[in-house]
């Protein structure tokens, strides 16, 4: 209580512009799972606040500690919700180097998050302004506070909310791009879905620019595993078939239809996929 008391002293008077929707929607992210009891915590929580709210679990199987999994979700995932909707990462809230939970605006929309690099890959850019809400240290589970003082200041009726100090040095990290090469592409896994299709880094509009109207072959992990055709869906290929195709999102997806391309072709997280581009029959390697 001291703790809070003091934080609450220190506030800095911020504006939040919100939007007039009568229920309003948390998506939770978080690497707990379904078993322990820390999900009840934040939910009952977060209740006590408003029982106004509808919370959605986004995802509760993130792999332990996997905050950039965390990202991808969010990342591709708010956009979907209703503009003004809150969205809470807590995965490695609480670790000894995470001081505080940040809170921004993007995009209409509105985030809590752990200041430990994940802001950089769920945005494409820093918001103006960014706050921190501090972690009591002393607790193993500080965050849980953090995050019910700042989803209380978003859902306050005032404009004007005494909730948070102005963050900075902020950690982020720099998002992998794929590399362009002379005759090329050479991109990386970033997400293994539940089906273990490879989602890479590769974006179309990438992939158009640098193929200029010329054939490709699209190497999984070697030389001697090549799709030389895009793929429209699953469908297109036989089943067991190994496939390439943009999804939904707009990035490179490396697939087997019916089958788990990246248990079959040894991929995880960071491995390559290389895009050759060539002229005639030769194919450059």
């Amino acid at each position: 209580m001291l703790f809070l008391l003091i934080f609450r002293v220190n506030f800095v008077r911020i504006f939040f512009f919100m939007t007039s929707q009568s229920t309003r929607i948390i998506s939770l992210t978080t690497d707990w799972g379904n078993k322990d009891y820390y999900l009840g915590m934040l939910t009952g929580k977060v209740y006590s606040v408003s029982t106004n709210l509808k919370l959605v679990e986004l995802s509760h199987s993130v792999p332990s500690f996997n905050y950039k999994h965390a990202a991808f979700l969010m990342r591709h995932s708010f956009r979907f919700f209703p503009e003004g909707s809150i969205h809470v990462c807590m995965v490695n809230a609480d670790t000894a180097d995470n001081e505080r939970m940040l809170v921004f605006e993007y995009e209409k929309h509105f985030f809590i998050v752990p200041d430990n690099g994940v802001i950089s890959l769920i945005t494409d850019y820093l918001p103006n302004s960014i706050f921190g809400v501090p972690i009591d240290s002393t607790t193993s589970f500080g965050s849980l506070d953090s995050v019910t003082i700042a989803i209380e200041a978003l859902l306050s009726d005032s404009t004007l909310t005494d909730f948070a100090i102005e963050a900075s040095e902020i950690k982020r990290f720099t998002q992998l791009m794929p590399v362009p090469e002379q005759d090329g592409l050479t991109g990386s896994v970033i997400y293994l879905d539940s089906y273990l299709n490879a989602i890479t880094n590769i974006t179309f509009d990438d992939f158009e620019m640098y193929r200029q109207s010329r054939k490709f072959v699209i190497y999984v992990q070697s030389y001697s595993h090549g799709i030389n055709r895009l793929s429209k869906s699953y469908k297109d290929v036989e089943k067991g078939d190994l496939l390439a195709l943009f999804n939904s999102l707009g990035l490179l997806e490396i697939a087997i239809r019916e089958g788990y391309a990246a248990q079959m072709y040894n991929l995880s997280v960071g491995s390559n996929i290389m895009v050759r581009f060539f002229e005639d029959e030769k194919i450059l390697k």
